[in-house]
């Protein structure tokens, strides 16, 4: 008898979004801004319907993506800081048709995008289930691995343990960057971020202003749970971001958490 390869459990799902998009179409259409730091922190907002950006051209300072410009599709916002300008093409997709037809085309177009998105997910999750990461970059080599890198905020300062003292409850401090494994960063599975064989802690699990940060054993606690939003980093535990006391940012202030306001002292680059 004849036998027939046998088809993955998941896939006949995946013809169902594909006749979505074919019925209602999106199209990419592009626009240009243009932005610069003044050696500060500058945004402008971003349309709902914007899914990328990119930079066309430099046109003062050093501009590198994530460190001195980047966007932010969650919060809506295009950024630049030390110097950087630049003309920058923004994509923004809209569905065809016109009048309310465009407008519901576009809720369809996204909705068949999601449902994509999700069989894709749901087909693969046994294989995956087992690398996922958080919903930010590795900083260096990541995943518990490597080396690690640097965290930056003000473009010459790095994210350090104090004293290069690796011992639990030491705390973490902003210093000239030296390259250092003091100043080795790695992202581990929770959203723990490593250095050495400790991980960065809110200490005590305080959440209000002001708690440290510091070194920690590793234990999967909230307080060592940590992601990203255009550039902060934010602690899972209280919602804060990563700072430094008052503000200040220069060499040795201690690092802690402050509520979250995209002041420059919250701006890190990695």
């Amino acid at each position: 008898m004849k036998t027939h390869p046998t088809r993955p459990r998941h896939a006949w799902l995946l013809c169902v979004p594909l006749m979505l998009i074919q019925t209602h179409a999106a199209q990419a259409q592009d626009q240009f801004v243009d932005l610069r730091s003044n050696g500060g922190y500058t945004s402008a907002r971003l349309a709902d319907d914007v899914t990328q950006v990119d930079l066309a051209e430099q046109t003062q300072g050093a501009c590198r993506f994530n460190r001195t410009w980047g966007y932010d599709l969650t919060n809506r916002e295009l950024w630049t800081n030390g110097g950087c300008g630049g003309r920058f093409k923004i994509t923004r997709t809209y569905a065809q048709g016109n009048g309310n037809n465009s407008s519901n085309n576009a809720g369809a177009a996204v909705a068949a995008v999601a449902a994509i998105a999700g069989i894709a997910l749901l087909a693969n999750h046994n294989k995956h289930d087992n690398d996922r990461r958080p919903d930010y970059p590795d900083y260096g080599n990541g995943g518990g691995g490597g080396r690690g890198g640097e965290i930056r905020v003000n473009g010459n300062l790095c994210l350090d343990v104090s004293k290069g003292n690796f011992r639990p409850g030491n705390p973490l401090q902003v210093f000239a960057c030296n390259g250092t494994d003091s100043q080795r960063f790695r992202v581990g599975r929770g959203g723990e971020i490593r250095v050495r064989d400790f991980c960065l802690d809110v200490e005590r699990g305080d959440p209000r202003d002001g708690a440290r940060v510091v070194l920690w054993s590793c234990s999967g606690a909230p307080s060592q749970n940590w992601a990203t939003r255009g550039g902060q980093i934010v602690s899972q535990l209280s919602g804060k971001c990563l700072d430094v006391v008052d503000g200040q940012i220069r060499q040795g202030q201690p690092a802690m958490v402050w509520q979250c306001n995209r002041s420059p002292s919250q701006r890190w680059w990695w």
